[in-house]
């Protein structure tokens, strides 16, 4: 399940941002890219923000976009580009062009990864890739991801709106995860994991309309090779 982590939201991204915990006393700071995120915020201000960003989410009951995902690591940095579609019953697809050129989707029971290069398709559970992945944010219920992630801090600006989600789980993959909206609708995430790695990823082209179940299928070429991992761990 690492490999799809590794790939989506998971390579490190162009700001390579930290996290940085300060207590005192009830007080909490979180420094990220040099903005101050204070978790001692009026918490009746917190908990409307709070609502806007689930209600805005819960919205998302179908994404589709295309996207750049911005990488660094060792001071490299990496541009790939790409398309997701998403429903809230599980169901996704991503494609990304070349130089990768891989396909990567879900029924919403076992996740698919085609590689039309070495023509092989490998087939393997879902498990907990949702909790694990920022991908959860376009296939999980809203409770689901409440339960996943404290709303840390809020900010509004025009039509911007951002959050910052700390995972409840400390041994979660996920440490945090920046979400910005624009006009209600995602813009951009970025999230750092337990690598220490993080992600910048910008969304164009946005749209929420209903998407046919047929658009989360592929036509897998005659003679591609299929490696199965659905029984191996039983």
């Amino acid at each position: 399940m690492r490999y799809f982590i590794f790939l989506f939201f998971c390579l490190t991204s162009l700001l390579n941002p930290t996290l940085k915990a300060m207590p005192n006393g009830s007080e909490q700071v979180h420094i990220i890219n040099g903005e101050t995120y204070n978790d001692t915020k009026d918490q009746v201000s917190l908990s409307e923000d709070s609502n806007y960003l689930f209600n805005s989410i819960n919205k998302h009951q179908y994404f589709s976009a295309e996207f750049e995902q911005i990488t660094l690591q060792e001071k490299k940095e990496r541009l790939i580009e790409g398309e997701i579609r998403a429903n809230r019953s599980g169901m996704f697809k991503i494609s990304y062009y070349e130089p990768l050129n891989e396909i990567m989707f879900s029924d919403g029971k076992d996740f698919f990864r085609f590689d039309p290069e070495l023509e092989q398709l490998y087939i393997q559970p879902l498990e907990e890739l949702f909790e694990e992945t920022p991908v959860g944010l376009f296939t999980l219920n809203l409770e689901e991801i409440k339960e996943l992630f404290i709303v840390s801090e809020c900010r509004k600006n025009l039509n911007h709106f951002s959050c910052l989600l700390i995972s409840k789980n400390k041994e979660s993959f996920i440490k945090w995860i920046d979400i910005r909206l624009k006009n209600n609708v995602f813009d951009s995430f970025k999230y750092l994991d337990t690598f220490e790695q993080t992600v910048l990823l910008n969304f164009k082209k946005v749209s929420l309309s209903k998407i046919p179940n047929n658009e989360f299928k592929l036509n897998i070429p005659e003679g591609t090779d299929i490696v199965s991992f659905r029984n191996r761990n039983k």
